[in-house]
This record gives structure tokens, C-alpha cells and sequence, in this order.
């Protein structure tokens, strides 16, 4: 099949930290995924500049946890690469559903939209079914994603969104509910010039992806609102998912 390319990483792989640096409690994911890794390995797709990668494996490295990953932005992995003690972590510049490792590992990790960064269902799926076949007996696969909401407006913006450490910012939103995707784009006013930075995902909800979960031969063992394992209700508008190996039913 042919992939989609998203440009989700080049664009942002400049400012990434300081944007994204509040998104996670860090100790609650480390906590997460070294408690379901054991004493294996650990594979992020999308892993970027390493903002969970390179704690996960600072904390798991007493316990001879390997963290290695895939990015298909070099920019991002140029952000890992410089920073101290990036050599604890094997990452590879590739297509993250085409060049994914074959493992075995105990966790393979999608952080926050990684999954919706692959632009259309079919690779979503093939990512899934990848990812399965990578585990190792009693494994986990982590899916973090926003939770679509029915209500959403199909344009949004431009709209105030944050001050960074160089400049203002707003942005815009597109949503096609039809095809599920969300075009989105902030924009950075830095010493009166405005930097424009896209974004893309296709977006799902827990159910579609608990149905290709399955159709992958997953099944869902956990979720949860936050790696803080706060409890998951109908007014999330996260989900961390921990799916594991479906056993064969032989009653």
C-alpha cells in the first residue's frame, strides 16, 4: 500500500519542548510504561525529540529497560540526538507503520495523537496490526489520543492560543467530518514576521479504534483519562488505552 507523508514533525520540531512540555505529567508515564515494560524494551513510534523516550529510558536503565524508537521527521530526531544521554536510545528515521522495527518488545508506545498523525483508517489499521505482530508474549500497546466530540465546529479561529518565548501565537482550525481529518495551523508572530506551522491528523473515536484494535487481534485491557490512571468517562476528552494480545477463546 502507499503511505501518507505528514510534515507534522519538521514543523515543529524547532519549538516542540517548550510547547509541548506541559502536555504529560513526565513521572506518571515513565511510571506507566516502565511498570508494563517489566524489565524489556520499549518502542515509541513517533518518538521525536525524545521528551518521553529519553526519560523512560534514564529510569528503566537500572533495570536493563531498552528504549529505541521510529520518526519520520530527521529534524525531530537532530532535537534527540543533541540532547545528554541520547545515546540510551535507538532511534531510526523512517515511515513509522513501513519501517517499523519487528521487535519483540513489551511496550510499544503511541503518544498523544501519534496514531492520528497517519492520515486515513487504512493506515491506521496496518499500524495496529504492526504493531501487534511486533509484541512479545504479554506485551502492551499504549494509545493516546484526544476524544473526538460530535460537537465540534467545522472552522475555528483565528484564535489567541499562547504566548511562546519568542513571540505571540494564534490559531485555525478545519475540521471535514466526512473524512475525519483536522487541518490546523498556528501561527507565530516572531519580530513582526509571521511563521506558519500545519498540522494534520485523522481523527477517531475509542470505539473505531477498540475495532481495529481487534481486527488487529488486540484487545483492550485498560484506559484510562490520564497516565495518572485518573478514570476514563464519558467526559474524557483524552484516552491512554493499553491494549495487549487477544487470547484464543478455545470453550
Amino acid at each position: 500500500m502507499e503511505y501518507s507523508d505528514n510534515p507534522y514533525g519538521d514543523n515543529f520540531a524547532d519549538i516542540y519542548d517548550e510547547w509541548y512540555r506541559d502536555l504529560d505529567n513526565i513521572d506518571a508515564v515513565v511510571s506507566l510504561v516502565l511498570s508494563l515494560a517489566e524489565n524489556g524494551s520499549v518502542y515509541e513510534l513517533g518518538i521525536g525529540t525524545g521528551r518521553l523516550a529519553l526519560p523512560i529510558a534514564l529510569a528503566g536503565e537500572s533495570s536493563g529497560v531498552r528504549v529505541s524508537g521510529i520518526d519520520s521527521s530527521q529534524a525531530m530526531l537532530d532535537q534527540l540526538t543533541a540532547k545528554p544521554r541520547s545515546e540510551l536510545i535507538d532511534a531510526q528515521l523512517g515511515h513509522m507503520v513501513r519501517d517499523m522495527a519487528s521487535g519483540p518488545f513489551s511496550v510499544v508506545l503511541l503518544a498523544y495523537n501519534t496514531l492520528f498523525n497517519l492520515l486515513n483508517a487504512q493506515e491506521q489499521q496496518q499500524c495496529l496490526i504492526r504493531c501487534a505482530e511486533s509484541l512479545a508474549p504479554g506485551g502492551h500497546v499504549i494509545v493516546d489520543c484526544f476524544v473526538p466530540s460530535p460537537d465540534m465546529p467545522e472552522h475555528s479561529g483565528p484564535t489567541p492560543h499562547r504566548s511562546s518565548s519568542r513571540g505571540y501565537i494564534t490559531s485555525e482550525v478545519h475540521v471535514d467530518k466526512s473524512q475525519q481529518l483536522i487541518d490546523g495551523v498556528f501561527i507565530e508572530v516572531v519580530d513582526e514576521q509571521a511563521v506558519r506551522r500545519e498540522w494534520k491528523v485523522r481523527y477517531a473515536s475509542t470505539q473505531e479504534i477498540d475495532a481495529m484494535a481487534v481486527h488487529a487481534g488486540l484487545q483492550l485491557e485498560q484506559r484510562w483519562e490520564t497516565y495518572s490512571q485518573d478514570l476514563f468517562t464519558e467526559y474524557s476528552r483524552r484516552h491512554i488505552s493499553v491494549y495487549g494480545k487477544a487470547t484464543l477463546n478455545n470453550s
